[in-house]
C-alpha cells in the first residue's frame, strides 16, 4: 500500500477526519491562480455585514484576488497525536499559512490550538463565551448551537459572488446535499466540508481461486451466495484436509461489517430513509431486517460464519482473511487496500468485488452517509466574510487547478511521511473524484491508450493497470501495487461497482444530516446498545427471531418515536 495515489487518498481522508474531529479542472474563472495582476482592496469586500451587495444580484468578484493591504483573520485549530511538521514549521507557520499571506493577502492567525483530546471542552467554552474566531471549523451539532445563538454570518450572497466556478461545481457534486444541510430558513450559514461520495458503498468480495477450485459459478441470487458460503465452509477450499474454513467472514462485534448483507434485504441500519409516504424512517426497525437476521441465524447454526464474531473488532475479524480461513466478506471499495493488498502479496489469492444481490425481485441498493465531514462558518459581523470563500477557492486550486496536486502541499519529510494537507485551515474534496478516477481509467482502457485527464491519479492508476496486465514486476511490492490498483480503479474493480451504483441510482444517501436532536442526545446510545444486544443474540440463536418484533416496539416506546418526530420536523424545514 505504498503507491502515491493510495497515500494521497489516505492523507486527504486523514485531513478530513481531523477537521471532522475538530468540529474537473475547468479554469473559466478569472484569477484562478491568483496571478491576474488585479488586486483587491477594501472597496471590493462588500458591506460590513458581509452581504457583498445592496439588494441586487451580487456582482462578480475575483475569487483569488489578493488583499492589499493584507487583512488579518483568526481561527482555531486542533492537533492530533500523530501530527508532524517540517523543521521550523508549526500549526501557526507552515506552507499553507505562508501561501495564504503571500498569494491572498490573508494573514491567518490561530487564536488557540490544543491537543485533539482537549478540543471539545475548549470549543464548548469558546461557543458559550460568544467569543469565536473569524472563521471556524465545526460539527453539525456545533453548527446548530451557533445558528440558534445567531452567531454566524449569512454566506448566501458572499458565496455566490466570490466562489470560483470550480468551487461551486465541486461543492455541489454530492447532489447539493452538503449545501442543503448548511442552509437554515433559506440562508446559507456555513460552507460544507464535502468529501468523497461512495466510500461507504458495500459490495461482496469473493475469492476467485476458491470459486474455481470448487467449480462454483459466480453468484446471481442470494441463494447462490448461501450455496457458496456452504461450499467454502464444508468443501475444504484451502486444501488442508481439515474442516477449518467458514463461508462468510470479516464480521465484527459491532455488526457494521454486515451492512452489505442487510442492504441485500433492503434494510439500512443506522440510516434515515424515506418511506412510501415521503416521511423519514430509521433503518434499525425496518421489516427487511427480520428475514436478514433469520438467515444469519441459520448460517451461524450451520457453521457458515465465525462463531466468535461477537468478541472481535474489525482487525481481529479480518485475521480470518489473512489466515486463509474465509473466501467471502462484505465491505467497501477500500477493502482492496485493507485487508486484501497484504493478503495478495503473501498468498497471491485473487479477489473480485460483486455488486449487492437482492434477496427478492427488487434490485438491491447500497447506502452511505452524506459526504460532509465538517462545516466552515464565519463569525457574524466579521468585516471580510469573503475571506473564507477565498481560502476555499485556494484549496480547490491546489487540488484541481492546472498546477494542482503539488507535493509540497501534500507530503513532507524525507520519506514523504508528513501529512501536509492537514495544516490547511479550509479544505474540501470533490465528492466525485474517486469515481472519476475509475471512469478516466476506463476511458483509457476503452481507447487502448492513455487519454489525457485533468486528474493526475488517472494516469497513475492506468499505468499500474497496464503493469498488471504485463505481468512484469520488479518485486512483490510492485506486484501488490499493480494488483491493488487493478482491483480498485480498473474495469470490474471496486470503484467500477461504486460508479455503477451512482449511475444507476442505487446509492442511497442518508436523508438526515442534522445535529443530534434532544431525544437522540438523551436516548440514542441506549437504543443502539439495545439493538446490538438483540441482533447479536438473534444471530447466535440465543433469542428467537420474534425478539425483533419486540425490539421494534421497545425502540419506538423508549425514544424512537420521539426521535423520528424530531428528525421529520428537521426534514420538513429543509424542504
Amino acid at each position: 500500500m505504498q503507491q502515491a495515489s493510495l497515500k494521497r487518498y489516505l492523507i486527504f481522508a486523514a485531513a478530513v477526519m481531523l477537521l471532522f474531529m475538530t468540529a474537473c479542472s475547468s479554469n473559466t474563472n478569472n484569477g484562478a491562480n491568483g496571478n491576474t495582476g488585479k488586486k483587491e482592496n477594501t472597496a471590493n469586500k462588500g458591506d460590513s455585514k458581509g452581504t457583498g451587495n445592496t439588494g441586487d444580484k451580487p456582482a462578480a468578484a475575483d475569487p483569488m484576488g489578493k488583499y492589499e493591504p493584507a487583512i488579518e483573520v483568526t481561527t482555531v485549530r486542533s492537533l492530533p497525536p500523530s501530527i508532524k511538521f517540517e523543521k521550523g514549521d508549526s500549526i501557526d507557520n507552515n506552507i499553507w499559512y505562508r501561501s495564504y499571506a503571500e498569494d491572498l493577502g490573508i494573514k491567518l492567525t490561530n487564536k488557540w490550538s490544543v491537543p485533539q483530546t482537549q478540543w471539545q471542552q475548549k470549543m464548548n467554552v469558546t461557543i458559550a463565551s460568544g467569543d469565536i474566531p473569524d472563521i471556524l471549523t465545526v460539527s453539525a451539532n456545533e453548527l446548530k448551537r451557533l445558528v440558534d445563538a445567531d452567531m454566524v454570518e449569512d454566506m448566501t450572497d458572499v458565496f455566490e459572488k466570490y466562489a470560483s466556478d470550480k468551487t461551486k461545481r465541486i461543492i455541489t457534486n454530492d447532489g447539493g446535499n452538503g449545501m442543503k444541510a448548511s442552509t437554515f430558513e433559506g440562508k446559507l450559514l456555513a460552507l460544507p466540508g464535502v468529501t468523497f461520495t461512495g466510500t461507504g458503498a458495500q459490495m461482496l468480495w469473493i475469492r476467485q481461486d476458491w470459486l474455481k477450485k470448487l467449480n462454483l459459478s459466480e453468484p446471481k441470487t442470494m441463494e447462490d451466495v448461501y450455496h457458496i458460503a456452504e461450499a467454502f465452509a464444508n468443501q475444504d477450499p484451502d486444501g488442508n484436509k481439515q474442516k477449518d474454513t467458514i463461508g462468510l467472514g470479516g464480521i465484527n462485534k459491532d455488526l457494521n461489517s454486515l451492512m452489505g448483507f442487510f442492504e441485500s434485504f433492503h434494510a439500512y441500519p443506522g440510516r434515515w430513509v424515506k418511506d412510501d409516504s415521503g416521511q423519514l424512517v430509521y433503518g434499525d426497525i425496518q421489516p427487511g431486517l427480520k428475514p436478514a437476521l433469520q438467515k444469519l441465524q441459520e448460517m451461524f447454526k450451520a457453521g457458515l460464519i465465525d462463531s466468535e464474531f461477537a468478541v472481535k473488532d474489525q482487525a481481529k475479524a479480518y485475521e480470518l482473511i489473512a489466515s486463509n480461513k474465509t473466501g467471502m466478506f462484505y465491505s467497501g471499495e477500500g477493502a482492496v487496500w485493507w485487508p486484501l493488498t497484504d493478503h495478495y502479496k503473501k498468498e497471491k489469492s485473487d479477489w473480485k468485488p460483486y455488486p449487492l444481490i437482492s434477496f427478492d425481485d427488487k434490485p438491491a441498493s447500497t447506502s452511505g452517509g452524506i459526504p460532509v465531514g465538517n462545516y466552515y462558518v464565519v463569525r457574524k459581523g466579521f468585516e471580510h466574510p469573503e475571506a473564507l470563500v477565498k481560502l476555499l477557492n485556494f484549496a480547490v486550486e491546489k487540488q484541481y487547478g492546472p498546477e494542482g496536486r503539488l507535493d509540497a502541499y501534500w507530503y513532507g519529510g524525507e520519506n514523504k511521511e508528513i501529512n501536509v494537507s492537514a495544516f490547511a485551515a479550509v479544505i474540501i474534496s470533490d465528492p466525485l473524484e474517486l469515481i472519476n478516477i475509475h471512469r478516466g481509467v476506463q476511458a483509457s482502457v476503452d481507447a487502448g491508450k492513455y487519454v489525457d485527464n485533468p486528474i493526475a491519479d488517472v494516469k497513475h492508476h492506468y499505468d499500474l493497470y497496464q503493469l498488471w496486465l504485463s505481468g512484469k514486476f520488479a518485486d512483490s511490492n510492485e506486484e501488490g501495487q499493480a494488483w491493488s490498483s487493478y482491483k480498485w480503479a480498473g474495469p470490474g474493480g471496486g470503484m467500477n461497482v461504486v460508479s455503477d451504483y451512482v449511475k444507476d441510482n442505487k446509492y442511497l444517501v442518508d436523508e438526515y444530516s442534522g445535529p443530534s436532536t434532544p431525544t437522540m442526545t438523551a436516548k440514542k446510545s441506549t437504543l443502539d446498545k439495545m439493538k446490538l444486544e438483540v441482533f447479536t443474540k438473534i444471530i447466535m440463536g440465543q433469542s428467537d427471531i420474534g425478539e425483533f418484533d419486540k425490539f421494534v416496539a421497545d425502540w419506538k416506546k423508549f425514544g424512537g418515536d420521539a426521535i423520528t418526530a424530531e428528525v421529520n420536523e428537521w426534514y420538513k424545514a429543509k424542504q
